[in-house]
């Protein structure tokens, strides 16, 4: 008995290793997302353990703050880069075609025509209520569903 709680108040790198191990191998069988997480946390806290000499406590509290922290920041950082950048604008095929180029394809009236964007069709209206030729090169400047905006490029 004496030699397993020695065993266990001696946790050392490869322990903390082998719980590395044994997580990300059940994260591979598990549908969950959760359990890489303190895999990972297990992995560095056996690494810092093998290149610093720590006592168990501090190990276990590197290990319990990692994990914490890792899988609290697995929840909100998607979320906070899916709000950014390009993630905003994914399957919003008409927020990604502000600040493109368009051409005229029939005259607009009373503000109102079509422009063609690469080889699609849209329904457009004149920021400023203006009429263009066909042919006209424009700028979508935005776009309420499928009706872009257009300014004329100077």
């Amino acid at each position: 008995m004496d030699m397993f709680a020695d065993w266990l108040l001696n946790v050392g790198p490869f322990h903390w290793l082998a719980l590395a191990a044994l997580l990300i191998g059940l994260e591979m069988v598990m549908p969950t997302q959760y359990l890489i997480w303190p895999g990972i946390a297990a992995a560095v806290t056996g690494l810092a353990s093998a290149l610093i000499v720590i006592g168990w406590p501090a190990q276990i509290a590197i290990f319990g703050v990692l994990s914490i922290v890792l899988v609290v920041g697995s929840h909100y950082l998607p979320q906070a880069a899916a709000l950014t950048g390009a993630m905003a604008s994914l399957n919003q095929r008409t927020d990604q075609m502000i600040g493109q180029m368009a051409t005229v394809a029939e005259d607009f009236h009373n503000g109102h025509g079509a422009v063609t964007v690469g080889d699609t069709r849209w329904s457009a209206h004149s920021v400023d209520g203006s009429d263009f030729p066909a042919g006209t090169k424009v700028e979508i400047v935005s776009a309420e569903s499928t009706l872009l905006k257009v300014k004329r490029t100077p």
